[in-house]
């Protein structure tokens, strides 16, 4: 792979001492606090969909449920765990500038980092919620490794060809191979009566295996979507369009501008497409006709998914840029710091609340209710974060993973 000049990191954080040349973890004064504003922002919007998605949520029974249902469905649903994936990516290009600056390998530490989060991920999938995305964080970000020298324009190339072309490349070669019709390990009903009523064990085992069939369905795909998620992370960073987007309002100003135009062509496209193509398959499917169909790679520009994502993100960066909009956010970027704890507290939180062994509220509860619940929740949470943070420099599960990546437990306690 081609090598290039990293850029400097001049503006992201403060560059270190001379003397300091083994990776540490990032000390407060050198964080980006639009990347924490943007992390503790994906939180709450995860939170909200979480609720909606895996919790059994009632049909609307009023006008607000069903103007809920409709948000969680055209503006929740997807876009942020989206724009977590792109943070994670620049996440890594800071690791990888950080250990350029000091001119040491960033192979041990990323690999040890990496293997953490994946104990971690696996550790909350089959213990507490079998919805984790840990787990495929922790496992696309091993293929990241093989990324790392490439030039930022290279990244954002491989970045788009994964994200339009793996998942056509794969549907076809599972019907090539006979995976065409996949089952579920369990009927959806049951699985439903199962966390509303069912024993300890029997959640247990049900939780293993939702967890196992939705890998056996779209972890392949799931997977290549992550990684070119994680590469336009990267070269974000690495190109200093992360920077000017987050530091410059009129850059972030134009990149709001931009979303939105893009977003408004891929939804009006994208009607005006299902008019001249319908996405339904034909009933008799043969190898000739799924091999030769085109169907999904026209479709797939048009998902707003990603433009509405980056939106959001160019929205809260505005007022953010401002001072009082600073203050006012300044809970929100202390929840993204705390970004890992917040998402464990929301699973752990949740599963108490629905689940039969604890309050028993599976299936119960309809769209207003998971509202409240999320906004509820979160605004402990960023209490929480915001006191904990004045005493403490990390959070507990990232001052665990970070003791497992750099070998060492760091300072916890504020000076």
């Amino acid at each position: 792979m081609a090598t290039t000049n990293v850029a400097t990191t001049a503006g992201i954080y403060a560059p270190p001492a001379a003397a300091s040349r083994a990776l540490e973890p990032v000390a407060p004064s050198e964080r980006i606090h639009g990347l924490d504003l943007l992390r503790g922002w994906a939180m709450f919007g995860v939170l909200w969909s979480n609720l909606n998605d895996w919790y059994g949520t009632t049909d609307p029974a009023t006008r607000f449920d069903r103007m809920l249902r409709t948000t969680q469905d055209w503006w929740l649903e997807s876009r942020f765990y989206s724009l977590l994936c792109v943070l994670f990516g620049v996440g890594f290009a800071i690791q990888f500038l950080r250990a350029t600056e000091r001119g040491i390998s960033l192979r041990g530490t990323y690999t040890r980092r990496s293997a953490a989060l994946l104990a971690i991920g696996l550790a909350h999938a089959l213990l507490v919620w079998q919805g984790d995305i840990l787990t495929m964080y922790a496992l696309v970000s091993f293929a990241l490794l093989l990324f790392r020298d490439l030039t930022p324009r290279r990244q954002l190339a491989w970045a788009f060809g994964l994200h339009f072309l793996s998942t056509p490349v794969i549907d076809r070669a599972r019907w090539l191979a006979g995976l065409r019709y996949m089952v579920p390990a369990i009927p959806q009903r049951t699985a439903n009566w199962i966390y509303g009523h069912g024993t300890i064990a029997q959640i247990a085992h049900e939780r293993v295996l939702e967890f196992t069939d939705w890998w056996g369905r779209w972890g392949l795909t799931g997977y290549f979507y992550v990684l070119s998620m994680f590469l336009a992370g990267s070269w974000a960073l690495r190109s200093g369009f992360f920077q000017r987007v987050v530091s410059d309002r009129r850059a972030t100003l134009r990149f709001l501008i931009w979303c939105i135009v893009i977003a408004s062509a891929q939804f009006f496209g994208g009607l005006l497409l299902d008019r001249l193509l319908p996405r339904g398959a034909p009933q008799q499917q043969t190898t000739l006709t799924v091999m030769l169909s085109w169907r999904r790679l026209v479709h797939a520009p048009f998902d707003q998914v990603e433009a509405m994502a980056f939106a959001y993100a160019a929205m809260l960066l505005l007022i953010f840029q401002t001072p009082r909009g600073k203050r006012v956010l300044a809970p929100l970027v202390s929840t993204g710091r705390m970004a890992l704890t917040t998402y464990l507290t929301q699973s752990v939180v949740c599963v108490t609340l629905f689940h039969s062994w604890g309050f028993g509220w599976y299936g119960r509860v309809g769209y207003t209710g998971m509202f409240a619940i999320t906004l509820s929740l979160f605004a402990i949470q960023m209490a929480v974060s915001s006191w904990w943070l004045r005493r403490y420099r990390f959070g507990p599960v990232e001052w665990l993973w970070r003791t497992i990546t750099y070998g060492r437990a760091p300072a916890m306690r504020v000076a």
